[in-house]
């Protein structure tokens, strides 16, 4: 099946331009403060840490995530009382947070990781993003409060504030504090509402809001003391200073949008407390990142490996069983996180230099170019696995295979190359611990595996970075010299370095090059060709908008008995049907499943555009969300007539049309070919004064094929045609409409009336039941105070954006036929996707992105 690549997103390119350029600049000055260090002198210092200091700042690391889990059990019980237990929330915290920081980028990673969760517990966007919202308010409000008491309190432990006046920086702590204060007592007097951005945030009381604060202190005091426990205590100077240099570290990494402010968060320790040449302090960087950064994810894995398991019997508890099905959503970042992980250590491990007496081992059993091989293509699998980790966070089952060959080869060239067996260790227990989650990665098909967004190729540059500036910290003792890069010796670790390093560099360039030359795809074009079984279809459906089939612009999905079908196009990362399955309900529930299906194994979100309210429950039974997008006008026929007082307008159009000079009658298919050509004249006509262009796929366009299939009703004036439109005849005698409805300016005042009165009394002559006159976008949205945050935008863009399109123009235009309205929705994967949902669906039906933008 043809598929359609995302575009590329300037946003995205930026912030990855950004992450790297801040980040190379962070080793930059990483270069400059170590530059009288030596690796060995690192190495000796992390060994000479005591097992005390490890084990404070490992309880350090405990209490910080035990913080971590209040903030979300706080934030659940002031947005969604009740409907999330205690646990759940807690393991959606902990689990959310020690897997992003994997990844880096807590604010993505971590509330897109807790929506998957809450939305398994019924949640909306609205409120997890809410309970998002307040869980970072927790760690910020603790950030604050501790940087205005070390300014307050200790305003001489700052060296950074050292030129400032005691009084002013005292008076800058104060002045922190009072806010605070003020905030305290403005959320005491009454229940308030904070709009960011649109999102609406219930703050909560007083009492949670103190709670919040003191949850926010322990955890940046605890994560803060996981460092200082481990810095010399000559360095760290007082505990005020630090923590504000600490704090200043943390932002300015997320700022960065640096994987987990690799670089800038080290840069920033290192500058605020004025050390250079000093290894045990870089020593301590290290362990600080090990421990607070890598170690929670060991834990973590083993509960959801063991949830796993136990998922499936019916011997456990209901805590465990809502864990559980809770933590499903978590699987995929976190065997992207363990893969991504086993990437790092390959390439870490190719900068590093190996002993000398495991090569002296190894030697006897291999020869050397042999180990020179293993060694660069341990490398390059290192960069392979940082690629793949994309492609598991999809679900995607090649990716979820190639990553346990890639580990496994892995596994075996951390031996060969330099009898690495720690780490052949490591690899072979993420090898271990993946293996159970085989089933969550189901999808087949989908954009290729090296397709990864610009945000994530600015996360392997920086690691690829990050692994060629420890080559250098390595062996920079060594003398560089043209013949480095031909020396092939059992001692040759530099040139060994040298070599993967120019490899790992090649791979990252020809991945930026694959991305450039398949950042646009062409639109996907289906087989013009409509299949007999679905004219057949089409010519019994009750409902006239199934004409749309012969369009040629569709896929369509036939039942093997073909007695239903389904219509739908590819845009973006969406798959969107055209309305319901059209035929026998049994057969075209079953094509919607399987619809559904398709998409999801290609990673693809899931719409159904334009849909009645027959068959909601089926698309929420889907997991869809399901939209109101407007109302559909229908005009009763057995009871339509002209003589009534709401119609006066529409009599007076029939009076004056013949005084104007028109003519309405109705040319049959088999005689619309020679009068294409007039035809074609109007439509441009038309066209030019609503300076657009043609749509696509819910409307019709000028296409002969398709054009040829209908009536058509025409005005005429003067002889020559100035009005048509296309009659959609539905079978049964049901209801009939119209698809393209084109006319010439300035032709007459009453011509539009005119030519739809005539339609609705001509669909009466013939015995059809309804006309429909088509929908009034957004028209009908709820807008009370507790509707959805979709009905107020959707209400705002309706009373509003009438400069934009003129809704309510069309909804009065329509009013006057005394219609029966009716809804029609949008059924589609819901939450953070529901923005680019809508876009493709708008590309769709423009034509493609830059039509939409150009619109």
């Amino acid at each position: 099946m043809a598929q359609q690549k995302h575009g590329v997103n300037a946003r995205a390119i930026v912030t990855a331009i950004v992450a790297v350029t801040i980040t190379a600049f962070a080793f930059y000055l990483l270069h400059h403060f170590t530059i009288d260090i030596s690796l060995d002198e690192v190495i000796a210092d992390i060994r000479n840490t005591s097992d005390y200091e490890i084990l404070l700042a490992i309880s350090a690391t405990i209490i910080s995530f035990f913080a971590i889990a209040c903030y979300e059990i706080l934030a659940v019980r002031t947005i969604a009382p009740g409907k999330v237990s205690i646990p759940t929330a807690a393991w959606a915290g902990i689990a959310g947070f020690a897997i992003s920081d994997v990844a880096g980028f807590h604010v993505l990673t971590g509330g897109a990781l807790r929506y998957r969760v809450y939305s398994r517990k019924g949640l909306e966007i609205a409120p997890i993003s809410q309970i998002v919202a307040l869980s970072w308010m927790s760690l910020w409000l603790g950030m604050f409060f501790l940087i205005g008491c070390a300014l307050a309190f200790y305003p001489r432990g700052l060296m950074a504030m050292q030129s400032l006046p005691v009084d002013v920086v005292r008076g800058i702590g104060f002045f922190i504090l009072a806010l605070y204060a003020f905030y305290f007592l403005w959320v005491a007097t009454g229940k308030r509402i904070l709009t960011l951005r649109g999102l609406h945030l219930q703050l909560p009381g007083l009492p949670t809001s103190v709670m919040q604060l003191l949850a926010g202190v322990v955890d940046i005091a605890a994560s803060a003391a996981t460092l200082y426990v481990l810095l010399p205590s000559d360095i760290a100077g007082s505990v005020s200073g630090y923590f504000v240099i600490y704090i200043s570290a943390v932002i300015l990494g997320a700022i960065s949008h640096s994987p987990g402010g690799l670089g800038v968060f080290e840069a920033t320790i290192m500058a605020g407390l004025g050390v250079t040449g000093r290894p045990d302090v870089l020593g301590a960087l290290v362990l600080y990142r090990l421990i607070y950064y890598f170690l929670p994810l060991v834990p973590v894995a083993l509960a959801l490996l063991f949830l796993e398991l136990v998922a499936g019997r019916k011997a456990i508890g209901q805590s465990v069983r809502e864990l559980s099905k809770a933590s499903e959503p978590l699987i995929p970042p976190l065997v992207a996180g363990l893969t991504f992980v086993g990437g790092l250590i390959l390439l870490f491990s190719g900068s590093l230099p190996a002993t000398a007496l495991r090569h002296e081992w190894i030697r006897l059993v291999l020869p050397l170019p042999f180990v020179e091989s293993t060694h660069l293509l341990a490398s390059l699998v290192g960069v392979a696995l940082l690629v793949i980790a994309h492609g598991l966070i999809r679900r995607r089952q090649g990716a979820f295979n190639l990553a346990i060959a890639l580990l496994a080869a892995g596994t075996v060239f951390a031996l060969t190359k330099g009898l690495d067996y720690e780490e052949a260790a490591i690899l072979a227990v993420i090898v271990v611990l993946l293996l159970p989650f085989r089933s969550a990665f189901y999808r087949t098909s989908g954009v290729s595996l090296l397709a990864v967004t610009p945000f994530w190729f600015g996360v392997i540059a920086i690691t690829i970075g990050a692994a060629v500036w420890l080559g250098f910290f390595a062996y920079r003792h060594v003398d560089y010299s043209d013949q480095l890069w031909w020396a092939f010796s059992w001692r040759g670790d530099a040139p060994r370095f040298l070599r993967a390093s120019v490899a790992i560099v090649a791979a990252l360039f020809a991945l930026g090059l694959f991305m450039i030359l398949n950042r646009r795809s062409l639109p996907v074009v289906p087989d013009t060709h409509v299949p007999d079984s679905v004219r057949h279809l089409v010519e019994q459906s009750p409902v006239s908008d199934s004409t749309l089939a012969l369009l040629g612009d569709k896929h369509f999905l036939v039942s093997e008995d073909q007695s239903a079908f389904l219509m739908y196009g590819v845009s973006g990362g969406s798959y969107i049907a055209k309305g319901d399955p059209v035929g026998d309900p049994q057969q075209g529930a079953a094509l919607a499943w399987r619809f559904r299906e398709m998409a999801d194994q290609g990673g693809y979100r899931t719409a159904f555009y334009s849909v009645g309210p027959e068959n909601l429950s089926l698309y929420l039974d889907m997991g869809l969300s399901v939209l109101k997008i407007g109302e559909i006008a229908r005009v009763a026929l057995p009871d339509f007539t002209l003589e009534t007082r709401q119609h006066k307008n529409l009599r007076y159009a029939c009076r004056r049309a013949p005084k104007d000079g028109l003519e309405f009658s109705i040319l049959a298919r088999d005689e619309v070919l020679p009068f294409l050509p007039e035809l074609k004249e109007v439509s441009d006509a038309w066209l030019a004064i609503k300076s657009g262009s043609e749509k696509q796929f819910a409307l019709g366009n000028f296409r002969e094929n398709y054009l040829l299939n209908f009536d058509f009703a025409i005005v005429r004036h003067e002889g020559k045609i100035v009005a048509f439109a296309n009659i959609l005849a539905s079978g049964q005698q049901e209801e009939m409409s119209i698809d393209l409805m084109r006319y010439r300016p300035n032709i007459s005042a009453v011509l539009m009336d005119f030519l739809f009165a005539k339609l609705l009394l001509n669909a009466q002559e013939q015995g059809f039941r309804w006309f429909n006159l088509g929908a009034a976008p957004l028209a009908g949205l709820s807008d009370h105070r507790l509707a959805t945050s979709w009905n107020h935008i959707g209400t705002m863009i309706y009373q509003r954006g009438e400069d934009f399109y003129h809704f309510e123009g069309l909804r009065a235009f329509k009013e006057k036929f005394d219609p029966v309205w009716s809804p029609h929705y949008l059924a589609c994967t819901g939450g953070f996707a529901l923005p680019k949902v809508l876009f493709d669906i708008t590309a769709l039906i423009s034509g493609g992105p830059m039509k939409v933008i150009k619109r």
